[in-house]
């Protein structure tokens, strides 16, 4: 079936201000009466436009990850540097936290992963952003700036210290510092403190 620009626009509005609703109530709390009220709409006409809370929650959380995934790649297909990838990328994971709060949360709430699209989609990101950085690293490797054995298992080692690093980084996401904090726990994650 095809749709045309105005049922577009307005589904398209209807994303906007569900988008609003669950980053402040989360997904639980949220109802299609919370949705319709914050779209200006009756609660029938939200399912003219989707079938489900969870069919609203899905068309957030992905335009979400797509909007998350663009910035990304931006981010670090602008430099050629390795380590500046590594830091760029970080940054953005930061800076994205707010602004995409319902994918962040979507894929780090285990509270969530019964919904079937929300554990494919955590899937599918854990994957990527093991590509991302093993790609990083053998680009590091070829360039000569890293020196790593086993690309796999030090991606995993990489995204899990980032992804401690982070939940701690966010609890002052307004320091003015935050960049040269995420450049030195870069630097003890990449070369270590044991002096060689």
């Amino acid at each position: 079936m095809k749709t045309s620009a105005k049922h577009r626009k307005k589904k398209e509005f209807i994303v906007s201000a569900a988008r609003d609703v669950f980053k402040n109530f989360g997904y639980k709390k949220t109802t299609m009466n919370d949705v319709a009220k914050a779209a200006g709409k009756g609660k029938s006409s939200i399912y003219y436009y989707f079938e489900s809370k969870d069919d609203i929650f899905k068309t957030v959380i992905l335009s979400e990850a797509i909007i998350y995934r663009d910035k990304v790649l931006g981010s670090i297909s602008n430099s050629d540097d390795p380590h500046e990838k590594l830091k760029r990328y970080i940054m953005i994971r930061l800076q994205t936290d707010r602004i995409l709060s319902n994918f962040h949360r979507a894929i780090n709430d285990p509270d969530l992963r019964h919904i079937r699209f929300v554990k494919k989609l955590k899937d599918l990101y854990d994957r990527e952003e093991f590509s991302i950085f093993r790609g990083i690293l053998e680009d590091g490797v070829k360039k000569g700036h890293f020196e790593v054995y086993d690309f796999r298992h030090a991606a995993v080692g990489i995204v899990t210290a980032m992804r401690g690093i982070e939940s701690t980084l966010l609890l002052n996401p307004d320091d003015p510092h935050l960049e040269a904090k995420v450049e030195n726990i870069l630097n003890i994650v990449l070369y270590g403190i044991v002096k060689r």
